[in-house]
């Protein structure tokens, strides 16, 4: 029996289920066994170390991507795909280490605990709490994977990461139709060293990663349809901008992007005229769309009488005070922190409106050291902060690479301005560039703001990488696999899987709404001076800490008493540590 999912292309469902199949055993199996010396080290490596990582995990990629046969490259690419996230989980849970957002492997700190305890309140009272309430579409959809899984924390975190993986994968196929295989594994890493870091962290850069990087997914099929067939290539293209517009709802960075993603789709299904209006107010209506359902689910899941918005312009003023930091605020102005939801943001307003009038070099000093600051080595801030490692010269020669093909990849774009790829990157470039304004990179450690939008970041030196290869003789083309045939098979199932990824996003926290319990369960009165207190205990989501041994290896939960007090340096705050 087969499907037809594409306009040339067939693909059986017995080959769809055998590749479910193999992709999650293939995921699962990692995350199974203990006490495993060789998957530990392996599991660390993976996580933490680049240097080593990076070059088997090219090889086994590079080959998997070039495979002629096109179900067979897939179903490889799969095996070798999803592992690398189980394991990058498992180095976490492995080691048990903490981390400014983790302690000893699983325990959420700091934003973490707030996004994970505003999750379960959802769960428990049937309203967000917290900074969760801020990111409804998160915080919601984090409630719906706990309760779907029994509130047990571990398994949550897996099929977060599974769902990250998936995301990916589509995303790295898009990428090798679109360019190479070279490329794509050259776009797959960029995307792997950003989002390790928020591997097993309940933080809302998993949302905004998620959604961001599947709107590309349906932008590049789109592009890749559009000489096809005009109808399948515009509905993928809007719903990857309402995908966009989730992603800036979930986890707001590049949003200059929106109303661009709305100008490019009135140009290229303009047919005769300079512009088709009908597809600028149709784009324009999908992307209002996105942001509308996320304040309806803000709406259905929070306290009344509350306010989503309540860190906005804290960045804003730190770049138009002449390039400092967004605690910057709190020190010229500390009254904002007793002013209320909705009276602190117009005030904010009113004080940036004022200094940039006051002190307007202020302003252009600050865009002048954020971009002094992106577009560096620095180990925390820059634009490719987030695949340093602890080895210098691996880390100056790996960033340069970045920087220099992006380079390329822009020069390819201008030359290429016309086409439709070239001028849909391009896009993305200025859409970025002109954000940071207003989300600005450099106050937040390792591009993390832009974790919706840190695909085009792996786009550009993969695009620049592409151009670069097709300069090379023609015989050298099927050397190094420039010609193996797409794997377009899979771009009707890719966006089927985002169809309902944004389903259980946006309906997952009304269900949760809807089962939550009416009240909370009555006790006993406490004495006078005691508060009462009604704790629910979650499996899979504490750690026991054990007696140093021998016969006892640590692997999240069971952590020894060396491993927990040697890891707990790596978080912030003496205070806390002690």
């Amino acid at each position: 029996m087969a499907v037809v999912f594409n306009h040339n292309k067939k693909v059986s469902w017995v080959f769809l289920f055998a590749l479910v199949t193999i992709s999650v055993l293939s995921y699962s199996i990692i995350l199974l066994p203990r006490e495993i010396p060789f998957l530990k080290t392996l599991s660390v490596l993976t996580r933490y170390n680049a240097t080593r990582f990076l070059p088997a995990a090219t090889i086994l990629l590079i080959s998997a991507l070039s495979i002629k046969n096109q179900r067979l490259s897939i179903i490889t690419t799969a095996l070798v795909f999803f592992p690398l996230f189980s394991l990058a989980l498992n180095g976490l849970w492995a080691g048990a280490y903490s981390e400014n957002y983790v302690l000893s492997g699983l325990v959420p700190r700091s934003d973490a605990y707030g996004f994970y305890t505003g999750a379960i309140s959802l769960m428990e009272t049937g309203t967000l709490s917290s900074i969760a309430m801020r990111r409804p579409l998160y915080g919601g959809f984090l409630a719906f994977i706990l309760w779907i899984s029994g509130g047990n924390l571990q398994i949550s975190l897996a099929i977060i990461v599974y769902l990250t993986a998936a995301v990916c994968f589509f995303s790295v196929i898009a990428v090798k139709n679109s360019f190479n295989s070279i490329a794509a594994v050259l776009y797959f890493f960029i995307l792997f060293f950003f989002i390790r870091r928020f591997i097993g962290i309940t933080m809302s850069e998993n949302m905004g990663f998620l959604l961001g990087t599947s709107s590309l997914t349906c932008f590049l099929f789109a592009l890749k349809e559009f000489k096809h067939s005009h109808k399948k290539s515009i509905l993928s293209f809007l719903f990857g901008a309402l995908l966009y517009s989730f992603a800036q709802a979930a986890r707001p960075g590049a949003v200059v992007v929106l109303p661009l993603i709305v100008l490019f789709a009135g140009w290229l299904w303009r047919g005769k005229n300079k512009f088709s209006w009908k597809w600028i107010v149709g784009t324009t209506i999908i992307v209002i769309a996105g942001f509308m359902i996320n304040t309806l689910v803000f709406k259905i899941t929070s306290p009344e009488n509350t306010s989503q918005i309540s860190n906005i312009g804290y960045g804003v003023y730190g770049l138009a005070a002449g390039g400092k930091g967004w605690k910057q605020i709190f020190t010229d102005y500390p009254e904002i922190n007793m002013l209320g939801a909705g009276i602190r943001e117009r005030r904010i307003t009113e004080i940036i409106i004022q200094e940039i009038i006051t002190h307007p070099e202020n302003l252009i000093k600050g865009i002048f050291t954020q971009f002094k600051i992106l577009f560096s080595f620095q180990s925390t801030n820059s634009l490719f902060s987030f695949v340093v490692t602890k080895n210098a010269i691996f880390n100056y020669g790996l960033i340069s690479l970045f920087f220099g093909l992006s380079i390329y990849g822009i020069i390819a774009a201008v030359h290429q301005y016309k086409k439709p790829l070239g001028a849909f990157i391009l896009l993305l470039l200025l859409g970025f560039l002109f954000s940071l304004p207003l989300a600005p990179a450099y106050q937040t450690q390792y591009m993390r703001v832009y974790a919706s939008s840190i695909f085009l970041l792996g786009l550009l030196p993969a695009f620049g990488l592409s151009s670069l290869l097709k300069h090379l003789p023609a015989s050298m083309h099927k050397f190094i696999k420039l010609n193996n045939p797409d794997q377009s098979i899979l771009s009707t199932p890719a966006i089927l899987f985002s169809i309902f990824l944004l389903l259980f996003i946006v309906g997952g926290p009304i269900s949760v709404k809807f089962f939550s319990p009416s009240e909370i369960p009555s006790l006993e009165e406490c004495p006078e001076d005691q508060s009462k207190v009604v704790l629910n205990y979650y499996p899979g989501s504490s750690i026991s800490i054990l007696r140093n041994s021998p016969d006892i290896m640590t692997w999240v939960p069971l952590v020894t008493q060396l491993d927990y007090k040697g890891s707990i340096h790596n978080i912030c705050c003496g205070d806390e540590i002690a």
